[in-house]
């Protein structure tokens, strides 16, 4: 059992990069990867199986789906629970309503300055969402 574990640390950096190749950071990716040691943990005793090829190599697509996985899983549960600091935002007070009324008015005059076929571009694209690809 210590075996795989030990086996899996030996390509601690190749896991690294896998996960990292998904798109997250390095602490990101250390987080999945302890996760994966756990995962392959509890697998091998519940199995009773060793996810070794031979006595030295490790079967790297068994590794690669279970990082895979948990990276998936670990994305499905961050679109489930909002961010605390984003959900404090949504509340706005009525000082930040107001510079944001500002802000959008400055943004308009800004707009009326533009050449027309330029502003009718912005207002297509960006207020009405259509995209020009």
């Amino acid at each position: 059992m210590t075996n795989i574990l030990s086996k899996l640390a030996e390509k601690h950096s190749d896991w690294i990069r896998i996960v990292q190749s998904f798109g997250c950071d390095y602490t990101t990716s250390e987080d999945l990867v302890q996760d994966m040691y756990i995962k392959i943990h509890e697998w091998s005793e519940k199995h009773d199986r060793s996810i070794l090829y031979n006595k030295t190599e490790v079967n790297y697509y068994f590794i690669y789906k279970a990082l895979r996985t948990i990276w998936l899983n670990k994305l499905k549960y961050d679109q489930r629970y909002a961010d605390c600091e984003l959900v404090e935002n949504l509340n706005l007070s009525t000082e930040s309503e107001t510079s944001r009324q500002d802000y959008l008015e400055g943004i308009e005059e800004k707009l009326q300055q533009l050449y027309w076929y330029d502003r009718k571009i912005f207002e297509l694209v960006y207020k009405s969402g259509i995209s020009m690809l």
